[in-house]
This record gives structure tokens, C-alpha cells and sequence, in this order.
């Protein structure tokens, strides 16, 4: 790359501290859990959008709490005008302000009076619950655009930003992810007024307020994700509500249950109350003991616990093998003719995820679950979930009427949408990144000064949805792939030490963690090495250019609201040059390419660069003179000896990251787990020969099978059930059948499988020289005609970066 100035020079800072109490089905990496694992790829790991909902699960039950005014005035100072700066004192009273600017639409006649007939409405008739409550909010919010409060900017009349509530439910909206497709179906969203108008069948009257507050018909067009700005998720387990009050006045009405719970097991009874959940080093410790004890048996579970007896039999009277069996067989048709049932927390999660996923870029989401008659406001970004205290919106309509005042308020900024990559909603075209660049030079008398230089990269993108490697999840990295053009960029020079001509530009948006470093940090290290060593030379990627935006960090909010911020993560952008999967090569081909990767691996390994993710979506490659190279790819979960070096006390290796159904055995116990075993070159040499296997059996001619395809159960299952099924495929490895492109290559990964059986015996250890491990784990087994291959390919390139050098 020619120039990285774009991320600035930031200090090194330490790597997340192992020990952090994380879950035994922790995933991915260490602040990666729940969705992270499968999110990324799901058409390469095989698994469907409506088979991630377990990990979703994963993702909300562990939570930060915040109070109710505590999240309405940052969000209110988030609606603020940066150009009307407000003195401290009103700053302060911003909540108060408001409450109090919109007392008179929950007081009185007129306006006041139609809002408490749609709430009554919705308090007596349980089977109008949704109708009523769209016709309450859609008529506070009209009522509300005339309403001004000091520092908040006037409403908005543009139909493209002006929002308004609609009902969704029973249509159903569906989106793509990877091939694989997805149909939601949430109860209320909030959209705005001219996605509302175009939903509307031709030739019938627009009365969109109306039409809103009805259940769309099959007339009706349906709405997309990148329209929905929020949705609502209700849950009434009681008939009738206590009507509102006569009057209102400002003061917060404490709800009977602060929090929404969602217990780990859906299949168990609720957890204590008094239990805190076992989360990342980001989550705070916190007592729910009086919270949660209310809630309703319906809302915390819609699944009987697996110690019911279904049939009257008395639990001391055994039955026949027979009868368990015939028993077994009606349960299993029984669910399936049942409709599925989420709870709705999790249900609220899946819509989450959709909204994160039509956006190229969002930020975070706010998203609203509804039991009774308490909202609860939820907010997602990619470091983990905050849940506010319940608004009681009957009994507390002030604070539901400011929560409208500022939805309408909150521009796509505020609704999470980055304002560089969308300005609209699904914005496609041309964007401009502009940054300064820092060079020092010297002043007169031998003093630093540094200078700082504007520089411009244009980038224009194409996000159609079956062109670009969406991510369906909620936390984690939420690595986003997409095509990139950039006459800027592809006017750079290339270096010297990149052989890779394709003239095609990737874009990699995604999440890292603020505490590690770098990806850009690691390949410039990486970059290092390439340069002195032919194993590593032409088998990295090439970085291009890229970006760490700033003010895009999870830890604003947090601090804001008093919250623990460790575990922080900000938005990046990396340019590469475009590289394929090396998924979509069979025979003799693959292997070359698979241990061109492996020695490269090694190669950097002795280094001091430790990859540490070695699975099949990072092991890519491009052609040279029709020759596939293979390349590792996807360094930031990496780590250096240089950069541990200069950090006091970090950990040396004891975080555990890959990814789980590639990981080493040693590395799926709890030992590994609890981060009591250090990562080391063998964890990553018997990752690669998990890969060979995996590809060998589920890739037939470059392509994924899409049906009787093995080890799908790998993915559905956590680390400690992962190393279960992994042992016992081992045990039955000669049944193992290979597409018949892979014949040859399952014959290597066989012999390398040997010997990882051999080392996970419950005596056996591993050697501790890594030379030793790298040649009779791997290189023994390689056939020699690839081992030759390799080694000229190196020979002949480095060649030709010497003569380009020259040059």
C-alpha cells in the first residue's frame, strides 16, 4: 500500500484480560459470542437464517440495565442541534423540559382526550391491542410536531424523514442473506410517512394515518428492512389493563417489573431472580432479585421444563421401551405441526439483527418490546445489549409522549444509520472520505512540528444484497463484504512484494475491538516478514488503504450513561484487492493452494505473528499466470511479539479465539475455556487439518453440497459439544466418505488425523518443539510433488520481486 495515513497513529493499548468469567458456550472469539460464530458466512458454514435464532438467544440474555431517564436524556442530547449550544443548566434539565412541553397532550380535552380513548381502547380489547396502540402514538406524534423545546430542532415536514407507527403483522417481511432467505413478521414498525403512502394499493384513497392503524391486506405491498426504522414487539398475557389516570403529572411511575428476563434454557423453567448473568468483561454485575419475580409464567417461557410429565402416569411407574419410544414419536409430530413460538426477547433480537443487516453501516438499533402495558427500550450496537427500566405508557403517558418526541426528532444519524455511508436510507452511489493526514517535519530551530494534510479517497459501492457478504447477527466484529471501485485508490502505486493483478477492490467494514491492535497495525507487520521470507511473499493480502472513523466507538454511550465501557469496539474500513475463496478449487489444486496457506502460517508463526483463526472462509487465494496462490487471509484477531512485548502484564496467547467448529480439541475443554491454556503453533497446525477434512466432505468441485452434507451439527452446538461430536467423529473416521473431487486430499487429511488422535489420547502430550509438530503433524503427509510445487512457486517469485525491485 502506498499511503495508510487514514487511521492516524493510535497507542497500543492492552489486549482484553483473560479470566474475564466468560460463559462455557462462549463462541468465536472472547467478546465474540451468540451470533458472532455463524453470522459471517452463512452460506459457506451451511447454516439457515431461521436456525441462528439460538444464538440470537445467546446474544440478548445477557444485558447492561440503565434507567428509563437515564437513556431519555441522552437521547434527547442526541437530538440536539449542534449549532444551539445549550447553557449546562438546561442541558441538565433537558428530560424535565420536555416532560413538561408535552404535558398538555396528556391533560385536558381535544388532543389529550382522543390519546386516552385509543389507550382505553387498548386496555379493554385484547384483540385490538395493536390497532389502538398505532392510533395513541400516531396521534401524539401529529399533535407533537408543533410542539418546541430549547436546543431540539423543529419538526421536519419531509415525507422521507417525517415517521409515523404502522401495522405489520400478519405481513410478512423477508430479506436475503447470502443466498439464504429470512420472513419476519414483527407486530408494529415505525416507518416513514412516504414508505407508508407506497405500501397503499393503486387507485385507493392515501388516508395513510388510517391505513396505518389496519392490518395490511394482501393488497397491500409489504415493507422492506431498509425501510423499518424500529419495530415494536407485543406481549399481552393479560385481557384487561387498568385505564389511565385522570391526570398526569412528571414523575416517573415505578413499573411492578423493571426488566424483561430471558433465561439461557427455553426449555427449563425461569432462573433465580437473584442470579447475575455470566457475561463478558463488559458486563457489570447487578442484582435483579425484586425485578423480575413478577413476571408472568407466559412471558418468560413458551415451553413446558423438560422434567414435565406429559401423560398421568405417576414418575415411579416404568414404562416400556415401546411406549417411551411410540411417546417420543408423537411429541416429535406434535412440534412439528406446532407454529413456532420465540420468546420475545429473542423475536425482538431477530428483528434487531434484520435491521443491522439491511444497513451497510449501521451503528446501533433501538428496538421496543411491549408486555402489557410496559415498554421496554432496548439498545443494540456490536458490543453488546443495554435494556432500559420499563415505561408504564398508561399510567405514564408524559414519558411515552417525550419517547415519541424524540423518535420524531432523531434524524438517520440518530437511528444508527453512519451519515458518510448512508444520508438515506439504502444510499448507493458515490462516497467521499475525507481525513487528515499527520507528517512531521521540522521547524527552523530542530523542533517537531507536526503538519496536518487533507487527503480525499473516493469510493463508490454497490450494496445490492446478492453482490455483498451481509452479516446476520448482533454483536461481534459484523464483518460486512462489498465490492468496491476508487479512482483514487486504484491510482496508487502497487508495492513491490504483491503479485496479485486483479484490479478489483473489496471493502471490509467491521467492528474490532478498540483494546487490540490494529488489523492494519498486524499487516504492516506481516508486510515485514514478506519481505525477507518466500513463504509469505505473494501469500498475504494486499491492503490497499484504510480508515478507522472516528466517534463511531461503542464506549460514547456507555460512558454516557455510566456504563462499563471495557470491551469497546469502533467502526473500520479496510480497501483490499480482491481475493477468491479457495473453497471453489478441488483435486490436486486445492492442495497446493491449502499448503501454500499452511507454510505461510508457519512462516509467520516463527515470526512472532500468530494468526490464531484458521478456518476455511480465511484461506483464500488469486491466480498468477492461471496458477492459484493461496493466501491466509483476515488478520485482526492476530496477535505480535512486538506488540505483546511493549505491553505490561497482558496475556500471552491465554485468550481463546478462533472459531469452534475448526478449533483444536485442546482448545474445547473447560480448562481452555476458563483461558488456563495457552495458544500454541499445534492449535493452529491441527486447525488446518480440521479445514482439509471439512472441505473434503462438504465441497464436491468447488461448490458446497446442499444436501446430505456432514458435521452440520458442528455449528448448532457449544465449545464443550463441539469437542463431543468431534471425538466422536474421530471414532468413526473410516465411515467417512469424501466428495469424489476430494478423494485424494480426504487420503492427507486422514494420515493428519491419525496424528491428532494419537495426541488427544489421555496420556499423550504434544511435542513442545513446533518444528517437530509442523513436520509430523502436516509436511510428513503432504505428498511430495506438492511440496515441490510450493517450493519453486517461492523461488520463482521472490524472483520476481527482486527484479521489480530493481526496477
Amino acid at each position: 500500500m502506498a499511503n495508510n495515513a487514514g487511521a492516524g497513529t493510535e497507542p497500543v493499548t492492552n489486549t482484553p484480560p483473560r479470566n474475564s468469567g466468560l460463559p462455557a458456550d462462549l463462541k468465536s472469539t472472547p467478546h465474540a459470542v451468540g451470533s458472532a460464530v455463524v453470522s459471517e458466512h452463512i452460506d459457506t458454514l451451511g447454516v439457515e437464517v431461521s436456525d441462528v435464532r439460538p444464538w440470537i438467544g445467546r446474544d440478548v440474555k445477557n444485558f447492561e440495565q440503565c434507567e428509563a431517564d437515564k437513556m431519555l436524556k441522552q437521547l434527547l442530547e442526541m437530538c440536539t442541534d449542534p449549532s444551539q449550544s445549550l447553557p449546562p443548566s438546561q442541558e441538565l434539565a433537558l428530560l424535565d423540559t420536555s416532560l413538561e412541553a408535552v404535558l398538555h397532550l396528556c391533560n385536558g380535552s381535544g388532543v389529550a382526550q382522543k390519546i386516552k380513548q385509543h389507550l382505553i381502547k387498548f386496555c379493554d380489547v385484547e384483540g385490538e391491542k395493536h390497532s389502538g396502540f398505532v392510533q395513541a402514538a400516531n396521534t401524539a406524534l401529529v399533535a407533537l410536531e408543533k410542539v418546541n423545546v430549547p436546543g431540539i430542532p423543529a419538526f421536519n415536514d419531509d415525507e422521507e424523514t417525517n415517521i409515523l407507527f404502522h401495522v405489520n403483522d400478519p405481513a410478512i417481511i423477508s430479506q436475503t442473506h447470502q443466498g439464504k432467505k429470512s420472513a419476519r413478521e414483527p407486530d408494529i414498525v415505525v416507518v416513514s410517512y412516504k414508505s407508508a403512502a407506497d405500501i397503499i394499493p393503486e387507485g385507493k384513497s392515501k388516508h395513510v394515518y388510517q391505513s396505518a392503524c389496519k392490518k395490511p391486506t394482501k393488497d397491500h405491498e409489504n415493507f422492506q428492512w431498509m425501510q423499518v426504522r424500529t419495530t415494536f414487539e407485543f406481549k399481552r398475557p393479560k385481557k384487561c389493563l387498568p385505564h389511565p389516570p385522570s391526570t398526569y403529572h412528571k414523575d416517573y411511575v415505578v413499573p411492578t417489573v423493571l426488566y424483561m428476563d430471558y433465561t439461557k434454557d427455553m426449555n427449563a423453567s425461569a432462573q433465580p431472580t437473584d442470579s447475575t448473568p455470566a457475561t463478558g468483561p463488559a458486563q457489570t454485575s447487578y442484582n435483579k432479585s425484586n425485578e423480575l419475580q413478577n413476571i408472568p409464567e407466559r412471558l418468560r417461557s413458551n415451553k413446558r421444563g423438560t422434567d414435565h410429565l406429559d401423560s398421568n402416569e405417576p414418575p415411579n411407574i416404568k414404562r416400556s421401551k415401546q411406549d417411551e419410544e411410540r411417546q417420543s414419536r408423537q411429541e416429535e409430530e406434535k412440534k412439528k405441526k406446532e407454529p413456532k413460538k420465540h420468546h420475545p426477547v429473542v423475536q425482538n433480537g431477530l428483528y434487531v439483527a434484520e435491521m443491522f443487516a439491511a444497513h451497510i453501516a449501521r451503528q446501533h438499533v433501538i428496538s421496543f418490546i411491549v408486555n402489557n402495558d410496559i415498554i421496554y427500550l432496548w439498545w443494540f450496537d456490536r458490543q453488546h445489549t443495554i435494556q432500559c427500566t420499563g415505561i408504564n405508557f398508561i399510567q405514564d403517558l408524559p414519558r411515552f409522549v417525550v419517547l415519541l418526541f424524540i423518535m420524531q426528532r432523531m434524524g438517520y444519524e440518530q437511528w444508527g444509520l453512519h451519515p458518510l455511508f448512508e444520508s438515506k436510507p439504502g444510499y448507493e452511489g458515490e462516497i467521499i472520505v475525507e481525513y487528515e493526514e499527520d507528517k512531521d517535519n521540522r521547524d527552523k530551530k530542530g523542533q517537531d512540528k507536526k503538519k496536518s494534510k487533507k487527503k480525499r479517497v473516493d469510493l463508490t459501492v454497490d450494496l445490492k444484497l446478492d453482490k455483498r457478504t451481509t452479516h446476520f447477527g448482533l454483536h461481534g466484529r459484523a464483518t460486512t463484504v462489498f465490492p468496491v471501485k476508487s479512482k483514487a485508490l486504484s491510482a496508487l502505486p502497487q508495492r513491490s512484494h504483491f503479485r496479485n493483478q486483479s484490479t478489483e477492490f473489496v471493502a471490509k467494514l467491521f467492528w474490532p475491538e478498540e483494546a487490540r491492535p490494529s488489523e492494519p497495525e498486524i499487516l504492516e507487520e506481516v508486510y515485514k516478514v514478506a519481505n525477507e521470507d518466500p513463504d509469505v511473499l505473494g501469500h498475504v493480502p494486499e491492503m490497499v488503504w484504510f480508515h478507522k472513523f472516528e466517534g463511531t466507538s461503542t464506549a460514547i454511550i456507555r460512558k454516557a450513561l455510566g456504563i462499563d465501557d471495557t470491551g469497546s469496539r469502533v467502526l473500520y474500513i479496510i480497501v483490499f484487492r480482491k481475493l477468491d475463496p479457495i473453497t471453489t478449487l478441488s483435486g490436486k489444486e486445492f492442495l497446493l493452494a491449502w499448503w501454500e496457506v499452511v507454510k505461510c502460517h508457519r512462516a509467520l508463526w516463527k515470526r512472532g505473528v500468530h494468526h490464531r483463526d484458521v478456518s476455511p472462509n480465511n484461506l483464500m487465494g488469486y491466480r498468477l499466470g492461471g496458477r492459484f496462490i493461496g493466501v491466509l487471509n483476515d488478520f485482526d484477531l492476530s496477535s505480535t511479539k512486538r506488540f505483546l512485548s511493549s505491553i505490561k502484564d497482558t496475556p500471552k496467547g491465554f485468550e481463546r479465539t478462533g472459531t469452534v467448529p475448526f478449533m483444536s480439541l485442546h482448545l474445547l475443554v473447560p480448562e481452555a475455556i476458563a483461558d488456563q491454556v495457552e495458544h500454541l503453533y499445534y492449535h493452529d497446525a491441527e486447525s488446518f487439518i480440521w479445514v482439509l477434512t471439512w472441505v473434503c466432505l462438504r465441497y464436491e468441485n468447488g461448490k458446497l453440497l446442499k444436501k446430505n452434507r456432514p458435521l452440520d451439527e458442528w455449528l448448532t452446538v457449544d465449545a464443550l459439544g463441539c469437542h463431543k461430536k468431534k471425538t466422536s467423529f474421530m471414532a468413526r473416521l473410516r465411515s467417512m466418505r469424501p466428495t469424489p473431487s476430494h478423494q485424494k486430499n480426504f487420503d492427507v487429511a486422514m494420515q493428519c488425523l491419525a496424528v491428532v488422535h494419537r495426541y488427544t489420547a489421555p496420556f499423550a502430550s504434544v511435542p513442545g518443539d513446533e518444528e517437530e509438530v509442523f513436520n509430523t503433524w502436516l509436511q510428513n503427509h503432504v505428498p511430495k510433488d506438492t511440496i515441490q510445487a510450493t517450493s519453486c512457486l517461492a523461488s520463482r517469485v521472490g524472483i520476481l520481486v527482486v527484479e521489480a525491485a530493481c526496477l
